[in-house]
């Protein structure tokens, strides 16, 4: 992980050079996640970036929902826990209304903010008094925020939302990289279990690589079972030494 004093100045940010400051830091953001390895890697380097680029911020954390259940992913303290668990409970938040509404919440005093009112004592008593959530745009059916938590009132000035906006934005951008990441795998691994059962047909009988390849089309099918579970059960048949149905599989690979 990349330290966070490589992220930013916090003298530089104080004093007048806000501007360049942030654009310093979200490009030396963005060159760190590129070289992460996962996920989470990413997010971390992307919350305690976040620490230091939005004065007033003490905590930050991503969430998302799975299940029906938010839940945060990463986080600078063990207090969103917490926050998620009470959000939950009460059916309403800061995390929730920003994901229903897809723009960012903001509240400068819990104290006095009527929204949530099941959720405001949970997090006042923690000693949270102010709250920023962006939500990340995800594809498919995917919701989540990056949200920060402030221990004094109006800890969140004008500006803090748009910075918010732009590093939920590399959010959404690590969790796209992690996804099509994903994908490459599986199609990598589909290949290979796709080309060992190619092998063993062209083993067994005596066939080229496009035959073996026609005689595992046509059992997927016959059988409407698609091509690489096709693959991969005749694999982990010749794997366990399971005659039966290897020859099961080799009923079904009949060359024309």
């Amino acid at each position: 992980m990349v330290a966070i004093s490589h992220f930013s100045d916090p003298e530089q940010i104080r004093h007048g050079r806000r501007g360049k400051a942030i654009q310093s830091t979200i490009a030396r953001l963005a060159g760190a996640m590129v070289g992460t390895t996962g996920i989470e890697d990413a997010l971390s380097e992307l919350t305690s970036a976040s620490l230091a680029l939005i004065p007033g911020a003490d905590c930050a954390k991503v969430s998302v929902i799975e299940d029906g259940h938010l839940r945060s992913i990463i986080a600078t303290s063990q207090l969103t826990s917490s926050l998620d668990m009470a959000q939950q409970a009460a059916g309403h938040g800061p995390c929730l209304e920003a994901i229903t509404a897809k723009k960012a919440t903001c509240c400068n005093d819990l104290r006095t903010d009527t929204r949530w009112p099941r959720f405001t004592p949970s997090a006042t008593t923690a000693g949270v008094h102010s709250v920023l959530s962006s939500p990340i745009d995800l594809p498919r059916a995917t919701w989540a925020t990056l949200t920060l938590f402030g221990f004094r009132t109006d800890a969140f000035g004008p500006d803090s939302e748009a910075v918010g906006a732009m590093l939920a934005n590399h959010a959404a951008i690590a969790f796209m990289h992690d996804e099509q990441e994903r994908q490459f795998k599986a199609a990598l691994a589909t290949r290979d279990v796709i080309g060992q059962a190619k092998g063993m047909i062209m083993e067994r009988f005596g066939v080229d690589a496009a035959h073996a390849f026609a005689m595992l089309r046509a059992i997927s099918q016959q059988t409407n079972t698609p091509l690489r579970e096709v693959a991969r059960r005749l694999v982990d048949c010749a794997k366990r030494g399971g005659d039966e149905q290897h020859d099961g599989a080799e009923r079904g690979c009949r060359a024309p």
